[in-house]
């Protein structure tokens, strides 16, 4: 059985605090009244250390998440399949509230100032103190419930590459209603998510520094990038395009696999 870690207080990893393990952690989140946080992670994963020593040692992380209790555990121990929702992909982090309700839940590899949206959201729900709206902040990408989105590029390769999966990463920007309205009526068209069930969904800020690493800096948004797990580029949909018109271009992507 894989070793389950505990870390409980204001969060400063790599310092092991304590040990115990996910069930002891909620009881202990219970009885506190305070939410716990709970990093499910695995052997394989590349991005884990990552998440931890670079995002969530972050002095902004830390100072957000004080109030939290914090927990790791891996997605084959027994506790996490007993206690938690199935977990395919790692990292993924859990908001559990002192009620053992899941607020929000995160897949991938996220830089700081996104996680922190998450932690924000997560407080606001919560009712932790005065927190700022996440719909004032200026980022496109939000927090939302029963989230299908993964948040960078680096962890959508691991996870499509693990999956066999391809990738369609949608670019938009605040300030373009289109972007929007795409999202909300186009990619939540039945058959559209069924065409792309074999795709993982990938939500970037026009502008985003990394996606501009990987060559993805369109000059207006939407623009939808269809990709193989390694990034090699499949068609790119620039523009607005409703469900039926959209669906030619997943089609297309699907034939040059």
């Amino acid at each position: 059985m894989k070793k389950v870690i505990g870390i409980v207080g204001v969060l400063c990893l790599p310092i092991i605090l304590m040990s115990g393990g996910l069930k002891r952690s909620l009881l202990q989140a219970k009885n506190e009244q305070k939410p716990l946080m709970i990093l499910v992670t695995s052997d394989s994963c590349r991005y884990c250390d990552k998440m931890k020593k670079e995002t969530l040692n972050n002095p902004s992380v830390k100072k957000n998440l004080e109030g939290f209790l914090f927990t790791q555990v891996d997605k084959t121990d027994p506790s996490a399949q007993k206690f938690l929702p199935l977990t395919t992909y790692t990292p993924t982090v859990y908001f559990v509230s002192p009620k053992f309700k899941i607020v929000n839940s995160v897949q991938g590899y996220l830089a700081s100032s996104d996680f922190n949206l998450w932690v924000d959201d997560t407080k606001a729900k919560l009712g932790m103190g005065s927190v700022k709206p996440v719909s004032q902040q200026s980022s496109y990408v939000q927090p939302h419930k029963n989230d299908i989105w993964m948040y960078d590029i680096a962890s959508a390769m691991d996870y499509a590459s693990q999956t066999g999966k391809q990738i369609m990463i949608f670019v938009g920007s605040r300030k373009s209603k289109w972007s929007r309205k795409m999202e909300q009526k186009t990619l939540k068209s039945n058959e559209v998510k069924k065409a792309l069930s074999n795709f993982v969904w990938v939500k970037l800020n026009h502008g985003d520094p990394e996606a501009k690493a990987y060559g993805i800096n369109p000059k207006h948004v939407p623009a939808v990038y269809f990709m193989k797990s390694d990034i090699e580029e499949l068609a790119i949909a620039k523009g607005f395009f409703g469900a039926s018109d959209f669906l030619q271009w997943v089609n297309y992507a699907k034939s040059k696999i």
